[in-house]
């Protein structure tokens, strides 16, 4: 794999561009990805034991569930999920909604939770 290359997953609900972190290898010390979450669809439910996540809301409109905490993001705001918090977001919109993810480890730990 080219370094800084951009790797990209695809999903039933999305996708995610991993655009610097471990699956890219460019950096050691965080991750940033670029999501698509398709219309009424959302990601799985999980939690991140090794680090925090940063969400902001490049278009659409999405809800984040952080522990028993539900928020509704617009394009320009943002949520902080605390390190070990479960965590989903759930596409409110008619059509796709793009976010920017921020990861304080180049190697998110990832587990599916309830």
């Amino acid at each position: 794999m080219e370094k800084n290359a951009a790797v990209k997953d695809q999903f039933p609900w999305g996708t995610i561009e991993w655009l610097a972190g471990g699956e890219v290898g460019n950096s050691l010390e965080l991750s940033l990805a670029r999501l698509v979450i398709e219309p009424g669809k959302s990601g799985d439910t999980h939690v991140h034991a090794n680090c925090e996540e940063s969400i902001y809301v490049i278009r659409g409109e999405v809800v984040c569930r952080i522990g028993a905490a539900t928020e509704t993001l617009v394009a320009g705001r943002h949520a902080v999920v605390p390190r070990g918090a479960v965590h989903s977001i759930r596409n409110l919109g008619a059509s796709p909604a793009e976010l920017v993810l921020g990861y304080s480890a180049a190697v998110r730990e990832f587990a599916l939770a309830q």
